[in-house]
């Protein structure tokens, strides 16, 4: 495994504290990582420079990810998307989390492949959550 880079937006720190475990787990792994918060990110090739892109995105009210940031880099990037290993996750605080089908649907029409299934989480990550994303991290490198 040579590098994984994380993209994620963070509204009210949920998502950023997922973002945090999953960076543990690799730190503990020994892998080269990068993470950009997608409001910072000024180059998108930065992002794709990478074996792997963990995607980290809190759901919006309709149920989607972020708008503001995020859907405008996968629509940006789309051809970048193509046979790229991927790792989603993220958070919701209403409905159901309905938002994980569809974004793991849009990555596959992109042509995506996703390493792992994605793993969401309502409300604040819990210990148990932070663990398995600890875990997740180290099983995505380690299966590469």
């Amino acid at each position: 495994m040579n590098k994984i880079n994380i993209v994620y937006y963070s509204f009210t720190g949920n998502t950023l504290r997922m973002v945090k475990a999953f960076e543990k787990g690799l730190q503990e792994a020994g892998v080269d990582f990068k993470s950009y918060s997608i409001v910072e990110l000024k180059d998108d090739n930065l992002a794709f420079d990478c074996e792997i892109l963990a995607l980290a995105s809190p759901a919006n009210q309709t149920e989607e990810i972020e708008k503001n940031y995020f859907q405008p880099f996968m629509q940006r990037n789309s051809e970048k998307f193509k046979n790229k290993k991927l790792y989603l996750f993220g958070t919701f605080g209403w409905g159901s989390g309905k938002f994980m089908a569809k974004w793991i649907k849009q990555v596959e029409e992109l042509g995506a492949k996703l390493v792992e299934l994605p793993m969401a989480c309502k409300g604040s990550p819990n210990a148990e959550t932070k663990e398995k994303l600890e875990n997740m991290a180290k099983k995505i490198v380690t299966t590469e």
